[in-house]
C-alpha cells in the first residue's frame, strides 16, 4: 500500500485529469473524516471499549464554538492517556496505540486549513497501515485498497482548497451539499482508482525485487537492546504459556498479538537450524477429556515445591541422561508472562542463576517472571534419556478419562498387541499416509468424542491438537506419554546470531516413554507437513576462528527410523518439502492462501527462494544440488513488460485525450499533415498553410487542387471566423486529399 502511493506520482503530470471539482475545507473535512474513521476501525480489535468514548468526544469537539475548547481537548488527551497508563502501563502497546489515535482525532477536530488536512491524511494512512496487522487476509486487502483511495481523495481536496484560497468551511443548502459530495465522490475516487491501477506494476516490481529485511523494523531494534515490552500484547494465556489447554485452543490468531515477541536469543559462535530449536514450556500429564491441566503448584507459582522434585544442579540432571551431544551456549531476553518458565532449548546443560530443572525437564525460575529478564543457558540439541520411570509419573502418564473417544481407545487396544516400537511406528505411518493436514485455522467441535471426530473424520488441525491426540492414543496403547508445549523455531536475523521467537511460533509435541531409551520426542507435524520446518539442513557458518560443531542429528530420527521399519519410506523434513513442491509443479496457490502467502507474509527467505529457482522447489534442492532456475530473470522481464504496457497505456490515453479535445477541423488538418509528413512533405513550424500547400502542389501536381482547397478552407476556419461553412469544407477537402494520397503510389 505504501509503495503504490509514491509510484503513481510518476504519472500524475501525464494522467488524464479528473473533472474539475472546486473544493473548500468542507470537502477536506468529509474526506479526512472518512479516512480517519477507517483508520480507527482498523484498530478496533486491539482497543478496549473504554477507549471509544474518548475518541468520540475528541471527534465531536470540532463543532462547539466555546472558547475553552482547545483547553478541553488537551485535558481530554491527558486524562485518557493517564487512565490508559494506569490500567495498562505507560509503555504498553495499547497505551501507545490510543495515544496515536487520540492525537489524530484531536488534530482533525482542530484542523482549519488545507495543509493541516494534508498532514492529517499522512498520519491517518500510517495509523491505518499499523491497523492492518489486526485483520485477516481479505479484510486487510480491502483496507489496502480503501485507505490509499481515501488518502489521495483527501490530499486532492486539500490541494484544490489551497489553490482556490479557501480557509473556512462554506455553509450551503443541503441539496447543494449533496450534489457537491456526489460529484466529488465520483470524480476523485474514479481518477485516483485509475492512478493506483497504473501504479500497480511498478509497486509490484518494488514489492517483489526490493530486498526484504527479516521481520519488521522493530525486530531489528530489539537486537540493539530496545525493550521488548513495548511491542508485547501482555497475556498469560495461550499455547506455550497457559497452565490449562483445551484441544485446538492454540489456533493461530491473525493480528499483532501473534507477531509479539516472546524471547530474543543470542547464540555464541553458531546458530543451529531454527527447525531444531524446541523452546520447552509447560508439560501436561492430566487430561479430563476436555482440558489439559498442570500441577496446581504451577498455577500458584510455588517454585520451591517444584524444586524439591527436580534438580538444582545441571550436573545432577546430566547424570540421568544416557546420551548428550551438540552443546550450544546462548543468552535469552524473556518477556514477562507471570509464570515460572524460563524457556530453554531441549535439554538444559547449564542453568542460569536462581533457576532449576523441574521433574518434567523444564527450566524454571524461583519466582514468577513479572518483568523482562535476561539469563544465560547451555543446552544439548541431541540427547537420549535413560533411567527408570517412577510409579507416580507412570500412573499420570498412562491415565485416561473414564469415558469418551471410544474409537481412539479401540485403535490403541489394537496397537497394544504389537511391541512398543511397533505401536509408535504404526501410529506414525498412519499419520504420514492417510491424508492428514496441518491447519492454523480449522473447525473443532468440543465434546466427549471430539478427539475421535478429529482423528478419524476431519483429519485437520494444528500442532497441539495432533500432539495431544497422539498422547491419548499412545496411552490407550499402553505407553506412557505426555504433552509438551512451548515454541519451535524462531526468526533468524540475517547476518547476526540473534533469533527472535514470537507468539506465532507456539508449538506442541509429544514425548513417549521408551523402556530402553527413556522419554523420546515425537513431533507429528514433521510427518504430516514437513515443509513447515524444512530448514534442518540450512546451517549458518560459524564465525572465523570459532569451531563449528558437527551437524546435529535430527530429533525425529528415532521416530523416522521406526516408521521406516514399518515399511514407510520417510525422508527428512527438508527433502520431503522439496519433493512435495517439485512434484506439484510451480503453480499458484488457491485464492484462500494467495494473499496470505505471496502478499502479507512474503518474507525475505521466501523472496530469495522464489527469485533463486523456478521449477526446482523454490530453492530447497536436496543436498549437493545446484540452483538451476532463473525465476528472477523471468519475473524481472515480466515486470519490465508490465511497465512498458503501463507506459504505452498512459501515452495512448494522453494522446486520445488531447486529440478529443481539439475541434474537428483541427483534427482533420493534423491528420493530413501527418500523412503528408510520411510522404516526405513535413510542414515547418514557421510555414503558413498557403505556403505549405504551394510547396506540396509544386512537387505533386496531381494533389495541387485538393491541397490548395484544404489550405484555403482551413485558413477560413482558423482566421475568417464569419465563414460558417468552413468546418464542412475542411472535412470535405481533407477527405478528398486523403483519397488522392492513398491512390497515388
Amino acid at each position: 500500500m505504501m509503495a503504490a502511493i509514491p509510484a503513481f506520482s510518476v504519472f500524475s503530470a501525464r494522467l488524464p485529469r479528473s473533472p474539475v471539482v472546486v473544493a473548500d475545507v468542507s470537502d477536506c473535512v468529509r474526506w479526512s473524516f472518512a479516512l480517519l474513521a477507517l483508520a480507527l476501525a482498523s484498530h478496533a480489535p486491539a482497543l478496549p471499549l473504554a477507549a471509544w468514548p474518548a475518541l468520540a468526544l475528541a471527534l465531536c469537539s470540532r463543532w462547539p464554538s466555546w472558547r475553552g475548547i482547545p483547553a478541553l481537548r488537551l485535558l481530554l488527551l491527558a486524562g485518557a492517556l493517564a487512565a490508559a497508563g494506569i490500567v495498562f502501563g505507560w509503555m504498553d502497546n495499547r497505551t501507545l496505540r490510543l495515544a496515536l489515535l487520540l492525537v489524530l482525532a484531536l488534530k482533525w477536530a482542530e484542523a482549519r486549513s488545507a495543509r493541516e488536512f494534508a498532514l492529517l491524511a499522512g498520519g491517518a494512512l500510517i495509523a491505518g497501515a499499523l491497523g492492518l496487522l489486526q485483520w485477516g487476509d481479505w479484510v486487510g486487502l480491502a483496507l489496502v485498497v480503501c485507505l490509499p483511495l481515501l488518502a489521495l481523495a483527501t490530499l486532492e481536496a486539500a490541494a484544490s482548497a489551497e489553490m482556490h484560497g479557501t480557509r473556512a468551511e462554506t455553509p450551503s443548502p443541503r441539496h447543494a451539499a449533496r450534489r457537491r459530495i456526489a460529484a466529488s465522490l465520483g470524480a476523485r475516487l474514479g481518477a485516483n482508482l485509475g492512478r493506483l491501477a497504473l501504479a500497480l506494476p511498478f509497486a509490484a516490481a518494488l514489492f517483489l525485487f526490493f530486498p526484504r529485511i527479516p521481520g519488521p523494523l522493530w525486530d531489528i531494534g530489539l537486537t540493539f537492546g530496545l525493550p521488548m515490552s513495548l511491542s508485547l500484547e501482555k497475556s498469560d494465556q495461550g499455547l506455550g504459556v497457559s497452565t490449562r489447554l483445551k484441544p485446538g485452543q492454540g489456533q493461530t490468531q491473525t493480528g499483532i498479538a501473534e507477531s509479539a515477541p516472546v524471547l530474543l536469543a543470542e547464540f555464541d559462535n553458531w546458530v543451529p537450524p531454527t527447525s531444531l530449536l524446541y523452546w520447552r514450556g509447560p508439560v501436561y500429564y492430566d487430561f479430563d477429556g476436555s482440558e489439559w491441566r498442570l500441577d496446581p503448584a504451577y498455577e500458584a507459582g510455588q517454585g520451591r515445591a517444584l524444586m524439591r522434585r527436580g534438580w538444582t544442579k545441571s550436573s545432577a540432571f546430566a547424570d540421568t541422561l544416557a546420551k548428550k551431544v551438540q552443546e550450544i551456549t546462548y543468552t535469552v531476553r524473556l518477556t514477562p508472562h507471570k509464570h515460572l518458565w524460563l524457556y530453554g532449548l531441549d535439554l538444559p546443560a547449564a542453568l542460569a542463576a536462581e533457576s532449576f530443572v523441574s521433574a518434567d525437564w523444564q527450566v524454571l525460575s524461583h519466582r514468577p517472571v513479572t518483568a523482562e529478564t535476561s539469563y544465560r543457558l547451555k543446552s544439548w540439541l541431541d540427547w537420549e534419556a535413560g533411567g527408570a520411570l517412577d510409579d507416580d509419573t507412570r500412573r499420570r502418564a498412562l491415565a485416561l478419562p473414564a469415558t469418551g473417544n471410544p474409537r481412539l481407545r479401540a485403535l490403541g487396544a489394537e496397537l497394544a498387541a504389537q511391541p512398543p516400537d511397533g505401536r509408535i511406528a504404526a501410529a506414525l505411518a498412519a499419520l504420514a499416509r492417510e491424508g492428514y493436514k496441518v491447519r492454523d485455522r480449522f473447525t473443532f467441535r468440543e465434546g466427549p468424542d471430539a478427539l475421535d471426530e478429529f482423528w478419524f473424520d476431519r483429519r485437520e488441525g494444528n500442532a497441539d491438537l495432533y500432539a495431544g491426540t497422539f498422547v491419548f492414543l499412545m496411552r490407550a496403547a499402553g505407553l506412557p506419554a505426555r504433552l509438551v508445549t512451548g515454541y519451535r523455531g524462531g526468526k533468524l536475523m540475517a547476518l547476526t546470531d540473534y533469533v527472535i521467537v514470537k507468539k506465532s511460533h507456539a508449538h506442541a509435541w509429544a514425548e513417549v516413554w521408551d523402556e530402553a531409551r527413556g522419554w523420546r520426542r515425537i513431533d507429528p507435524v514433521d510427518l504430516i507437513a514437513p515443509e513447515r520446518f524444512a530448514d534442518a539442513r540450512r546451517v549458518q557458518a560459524a564465525p572465523s576462528g570459532a569451531a563449528k560443531p558437527a551437524a546435529p542429528r535430527r530429533p525425529q530420527e528415532a521416530a523416522q527410523r521406526q516408521a521406516a521399519d514399518a515399511g514407510m519410506r520417510q525422508t527428512s523434513p527438508a527433502t520431503a518439502s522439496t519433493t512435495a513442491v517439485a512434484a506439484a509443479g510451480w503453480r499458484a496457490p488457491g485464492e484462500e492462501s494467495f494473499f496470505a502467502r505471496w502478499v502479507f507474509r512474503l518474507d525475505g527467505e521466501t523472496q530469495k527462494a522464489l527469485l533463486a529457482a523456478l521449477g526446482s522447489g523454490f530453492g530447497d534442492e536436496p543436498d549437493g544440488a545446484k540452483r538451476s532456475g532463473f525465476a528472477w530473470a523471468w519475473l524481472l522481464a515480466g515486470a519490465a513488460f508490465s511497465g512498458a504496457l503501463a507506459f504505452a497505456a498512459v501515452g495512448f490515453v494522453v494522446w486520445r485525450r488531447e486529440t478529443r479535445r481539439l475541434p474537428p477541423p483541427q483534427r482533420h488538418w493534423n491528420r493530413l499533415a501527418r500523412l503528408l509528413a510520411r510522404r516526405g512533405f513535413r510542414r515547418e513550424v514557421w510555414e503558413c498553410p498557403a505556403n505549405f500547400a504551394r510547396r506540396v502542389a509544386a512537387a505533386r501536381p496531381l494533389w495541387a487542387t485538393a491541397v490548395t482547397a484544404l489550405a484555403n478552407a482551413y485558413t477560413d476556419w482558423r482566421y475568417a471566423l464569419g465563414r460558417a461553412d468552413a468546418p464542412r469544407r475542411v472535412a470535405a477537402c481533407a477527405r478528398k486529399l486523403h483519397n488522392l494520397i492513398l491512390a497515388d503510389r
